[in-house]
């Protein structure tokens, strides 16, 4: 059964300066109990395409459903059965304590006190929050913050949660914490989760479908373990000099090379040409050499350049 269904959408923007096309014809469905990363690089159309499924803004052309809703048109009863968390918003009261905050979200949407203590009860214990609930979110770290903003997101049990940047600042320690909840919480209730992140780890970690956004089109509609792939093909090389008087510029002329930042040298290098780059660049003992996992603005640029 699809939750969410887009048919040929775009949304167009009319500015001075001429049509701004911010999605492009986008076809997609996700299905009960997946949980799919949307991603892409800034301005690549993620946000618009969050805002259309919450019903924020009406599409320009095709259509749009989510849990059986027109978006645009049914915001109020979708928002009884979506939970919508942005990374860089808050629906918490500042100087109150957590347990304030979330006791009054219950009163909005109308939570019995016998569902309400019964859900409390349960997400605290999956996201460790018990703790937290008599501390002002003022005292709070952001990843405490964090975990108590996805327990108010979910405590009127939404069939679908859409999560914009949720790990965006986070510790690398927090982050697991994170993401380990979300999967226990997709898993032992079958919720949907739609995820935008620049995070690849996000993605290998949890979803279970990538969808890549670029200048407002789909242009990659993958399977994790297929994602997964095309993130293995590839390691960045970074490469510097330890005598800072000597010049690597020749090195600017590799193919594989792509900028400099500072003194290091940039390489978006395939694994299986690795050992013939690093016998041909290698050439001085004084060479520091440092690799990493490439960006998604590094794959962006190595398969659809």
């Amino acid at each position: 059964m699809s939750i969410i269904a887009f048919s040929e959408v775009s949304k167009e923007y009319n500015t001075k300066t001429g049509v701004v096309h911010a999605v492009t014809d986008i076809t997609l469905q996700i299905k009960e109990g997946e949980i799919v990363g949307l991603v892409g690089p800034n301005g690549a159309g993620k946000s618009t395409t969050v805002k259309m499924l919450c019903g924020i803004l009406k599409p320009s052309k095709g259509e749009v459903s989510v849990l059986g809703y027109t978006p645009h048109l049914d915001r109020k009863k979708l928002a009884m059965n979506i939970g919508v968390m942005f990374g860089n918003r808050s629906s918490l009261w500042y100087n109150i304590p957590a347990i304030d905050s979330i006791r009054l979200m219950r009163d909005i949407y109308g939570i019995s006190k016998t569902d309400f203590e019964k859900r409390l009860q349960e997400y605290c214990a999956i996201l460790g929050a018990g703790e937290l609930l008599k501390k002002p979110i003022r005292q709070m770290s952001l990843g405490q913050r964090i975990k108590i903003e996805l327990l108010v997101t979910l405590l009127h049990n939404p069939k679908l949660l859409i999560l914009d940047e949720p790990t965006l600042g986070l510790d690398i320690v927090t982050k697991g914490q994170f993401r380990e909840a979300l999967v226990r919480l997709s898993q032992s209730r079958k919720t949907t989760v739609v995820i935008t992140t620049h995070d690849l780890s996000d993605v290998e970690k949890i979803c279970d479908r990538v969808i890549l956004i670029n200048h407002g089109k789909k242009i990659l509609d993958a399977t994790n373990k297929e994602f997964t792939h095309m993130i293995d093909q590839y390691e960045v090389v970074y490469i510097s000099n330890m005598e800072t008087s000597k010049t690597l510029d020749t090195l600017c002329n590799d193919p594989f090379f792509r900028e400099k930042i500072a003194d290091a040298y940039k390489f978006v290098v395939p694994k299986q040409a690795k050992r013939e780059f690093l016998n041909r660049v290698l050439y001085d003992d004084q060479l520091r050499i440092r690799t990493e996992k490439p960006s998604l603005e590094d794959l962006l640029y190595e398969y659809y350049s």
